[in-house]
């Protein structure tokens, strides 16, 4: 089935599997619209630090749109996110109720140049943090 075929209930059911696939590892997950992707996460309470990732659902037919790519991997350093594309594989030797047999399989997109390569401070997931309401 083609990207463009996907029905929307088929689309939101394989964002549904991602969103709970990184609510497991313990990410608070929220909708990624206003920065062009599926879902954010967060690593900590939204209210007081920034996402660090932004999660491409990729369609089920495995197939990713250049300019959709373009678009995302440009976007992310001017919103200090990495992008994580998430693909889904069906697997019917998984009895999961939860992932409804599906295996999601993430790709970490690097968007700097060198990235760190002038950094002598690791970059840890929450550290974004916001700068508190008085």
């Amino acid at each position: 089935m083609s990207s463009r075929a996907e029905t929307c209930d088929e689309n939101e059911k394989r964002i549904a599997i991602v969103r709970r696939h990184f609510e497991r590892k313990g990410y608070r997950v929220h909708s990624g619209l206003q920065f062009g992707c599926e879902l954010v996460l967060y690593a900590d309470d939204p209210d007081r630090v920034h996402s660090d990732f932004c999660v491409h659902v990729v369609t089920s037919d495995d197939r990713l749109d250049w300019r959709t790519m373009q678009t995302l991997v440009r976007s992310m350093p001017d919103l200090h996110k990495t992008l994580i594309l998430a693909s889904l594989e069906k697997n019917d030797n998984i009895n999961d109720d939860v992932d409804d047999g599906y295996i999601v399989h993430e790709l970490a997109m690097a968007t700097e140049h060198a990235p760190f390569r002038h950094k002598n401070v690791m970059k840890e997931v929450g550290a974004q943090v916001k700068p508190s309401k008085k």
